[in-house]
């Protein structure tokens, strides 16, 4: 089963570089500890291994007998009691290594098997996975963050991947690279906790990013919560799309894993991603307390106390949006500015709106005319400037006259550079105006 969010959730157009950072990240570690590992030396020859089997075969028969019956019945069903069923169910496991540590106890073993099982033993101290894997007998802090960085293989790595760009682009989009890595790296350790919490004595290592990805999953839901979005599906050899509220694919997501780690005889860590989807979700409801204050300059406090006001984006606007009627959502935002002409909000959802339909300039162009009406509105107009760039938009592809009005307001504000870039662009179009000198005046006496 596979459900994903499609079609574009935010408008706006940062460049995504956490993502990016993540997926390079993931990418060479994979590729690094892949080339050390086939680097090394086999542990054991062929005649070797086949003498290490005789002894620890029977032994991981009644090991499994007890501790998984799942896991015996599939031993069982192996026709090999040879390399193939140690390496399979038992070599990679340390709290098999363990277990054969204790029968030793009871009973010293032959020489022959005590250096076989040393010889194989250090082999796998050193192996990748086995080193920064987190392996719920063995946790430390260090593997609970290195194993979200650890894969199993090229496919592995490359589904994970995805579904980090699916989820995660949009996730940093909205809430900013500080507190989408964050959530990323807290996910993964909420997902290893409930792994762990499912066989707190397994020796089984966990790696993979998709504990930390099914958390941005949960954050995704949480963040849009009962807005309708597209969805695409595939179900077998059905596929197709629905919308529905995001919030109602937690359930299905939840369930999923649930069932899977139930049911299905894999070695993919279902209870991760259980514990990822479940962290992620409570993150989203956590983060919003999160944002920080927006702060004015300090000759404009008292007016940003007044200007930035945040009266919601009236449900009806949000809904239209849902429907996908941009532009009915951004003429009813229009309506709803004229009697609360200083929601930060508000004209942050009109120019969105005036994204999704093309007109990002045309939008600014209303904003910067009607905010010049206001007094004290140099913090608010800062406030949607910034919004303007978020969501792609350039100064330069308004009329030149705003380009000075936002010239002069970056000059107000003390942000000389952008006064500067704009003042240079202007000069450099031949346009004129006695502003326009004014200004280029103070600036070169600044």
């Amino acid at each position: 089963m596979l459900i994903v969010p499609i079609g574009d959730k935010d408008s706006r157009r940062t460049t995504p570089w956490v993502c990016i950072l993540l997926i390079l990240i993931n990418t060479l570690i994979y590729a690094w500890t892949t080339h050390r590992d086939y680097q090394r030396d086999e542990p054991l020859t062929a005649e070797q291994e086949n003498r290490l089997a005789d002894h620890e075969a029977s032994l991981l028969l009644q090991w499994l007998m007890h501790k998984d019956s799942n896991r015996y019945a599939d031993a069982i069903s192996m026709d090999s009691r040879g390399p193939d069923l140690m390496w399979s169910f038992g070599w990679y496991d340390r709290e098999f290594a363990h277990y054969v540590q204790q029968q030793w106890q009871q009973q010293p073993p032959p020489t022959q098997w005590r250096n076989l099982r040393q010889k194989l033993d250090s082999w796998l101290a050193d192996d990748s996975t086995m080193r920064w894997g987190l392996i719920p007998n063995e946790m430390s802090l260090t593997t609970l963050l290195s194993s979200q960085f650890m894969h199993g293989s090229w496919f592995h790595l490359l589904g994970n991947m995805l579904f980090l760009i699916v989820f995660g682009i949009a996730m940093e989009r909205h809430w900013g690279s500080l507190r989408f890595i964050g959530a990323y790296l807290i996910s993964g350790v909420g997902a290893a906790l409930l792994f762990i919490a499912k066989d707190p004595h397994s020796g089984i290592p966990l790696v993979g990013a998709s504990g930390a990805i099914s958390g941005l999953m949960g954050l995704f839901v949480g963040t849009y919560r009962l807005q309708r979005l597209e969805f695409f599906y595939s179900l077998g050899f059905l596929f197709g799309s629905f919308r529905a509220p995001a919030l109602v694919l937690f359930p299905v997501w939840l369930g999923w894993e649930l069932v899977q780690a139930a049911t299905a005889q894999t070695n993919v860590a279902y209870m991760a991603h259980a514990g990822g989807l479940l962290t992620g979700l409570a993150i989203a409801f956590c983060l919003p307390y999160t944002r920080p204050q927006k702060a004015a300059s300090d000759t404009h406090k008292g007016a940003a106390r007044d200007t930035l006001r945040q009266a919601p984006v009236p449900r009806l606007s949000q809904q239209l949006a849902e429907q996908l009627r941009f532009s009915d959502a951004q003429a009813h935002c229009r309506q709803q500015l004229n009697s609360t002409p200083t929601s930060l909000p508000q004209w942050c959802f009109f120019l969105e709106m005036g994204a999704r339909v093309q007109q990002l300039p045309g939008a600014m162009m209303e904003s910067i005319k009607a905010l010049r009406e206001q007094p004290g509105s140099d913090a608010l107009l800062g406030q949607v400037w910034k919004e303007f760039e978020t969501l792609g938009g350039q100064v330069h592809t308004l009329p030149a006259p705003y380009q000075l009005l936002l010239a002069e307001l970056a000059w107000r504000q003390k942000q000389r550079h952008k006064a500067t870039a704009i003042l240079t662009a202007l000069q450099a179009s031949d346009w004129q105006h006695p502003r326009l000198e004014a200004l280029s005046q103070k600036l070169a006496n600044a």
